[in-house]
């Protein structure tokens, strides 16, 4: 009895076995497919960082609208705090807003549905720089026009070119300057020559000056008399106007040169 009672146990054990293996047989499965085929399901893996019980979690900021709105920039009021020059200088902060103290004028807009029309400043127009070019201008003699300054008893001709020439029988025109209408400027000697305009720098404004050409005589008055730099020829330059500007050398004064200019008298 007791030997059949151990067959029989080491036979069942037997079967066991046989089963175990038949079981792992079935179930091993081998692929070919790489080992990440299956990406990772973490926290960490998903959102690159771990998980923090009980506090604030990446996942919670990427929402498009956050519960107070959109973020504010680090540039959130950097122009309030900017200095602008001439801006903030004629306004202050009062009555929780910004308001004009400076002396300025003061633009009021109307309201919505009132007919009255804004106030629009003047803007001035553009005006061509007037020209008249020498040709023709001639005298027989070849002068193209008489200066004459009263106060200062000056009388002269005026002479195509501002060269030394020119300035030896009178004044010199600039020849890159109008000979009429805008600006006409010539030039003469300050001092030891037969003919010398070294006087101009006594004139005061609202002196008269005449200009005389085949088109007419021309009276201006006096607006600025100036010891300028001898490279500054800045009041050469065309204008609308009528004007005339006289040049000359500053005695003792080689760097310097006086210039005066006169306006047309309207």
């Amino acid at each position: 009895m007791k030997r059949m009672l151990s067959l029989l146990l080491s036979a069942t054990a037997m079967l066991s076995m046989l089963a175990v293996s038949a079981q792992a047989a079935d179930y091993s499965i081998h692929t070919a497919a790489p080992q990440d085929y299956y990406g990772g399901t973490s926290y960490e893996d998903v959102y690159g960082s771990q998980y923090n019980y009980g506090g604030a979690n990446v996942v919670d900021y990427q929402d498009a609208v956050l519960l107070y709105g959109n973020p504010s920039t680090t540039q959130t009021g950097v122009m309030e705090r900017t200095s602008l020059p001439g801006l903030q200088q004629a306004a202050g902060i009062g009555g929780g807003g910004y308001g004009v103290t400076g002396g300025g004028p003061v633009t009021v807009l109307p309201e919505i549905g009132s007919s009255v029309s804004p106030i629009v400043p003047n803007t001035p127009t553009y005006q061509q720089p007037a020209y008249t070019s020498v040709e023709g201008m001639a005298y027989k003699d070849g002068s193209i026009g008489t200066v004459k300054i009263p106060s200062l008893k000056i009388n002269m001709k005026v002479w195509e070119g501002e060269t030394a020439e020119s300035m030896k029988k009178g004044l010199g025109h600039y020849s890159s300057t109008s000979a009429w209408n805008g600006n006409v400027a010539v030039c003469g000697h300050n001092r030891g020559a037969q003919y010398v305009i070294g006087s101009i720098k006594d004139l005061k404004q609202g002196d008269t000056i005449t200009y005389t050409t085949v088109y007419g005589t021309r009276t201006y008055q006096v607006t600025t008399v100036q010891i300028i730099a001898n490279t500054d020829w800045s009041y050469l330059q065309a204008t609308a106007d009528n004007r005339i500007t006289l040049t000359t050398c500053l005695a003792n004064h080689p760097e310097s040169r006086v210039c005066v200019q006169a306006v047309e008298v309207p």
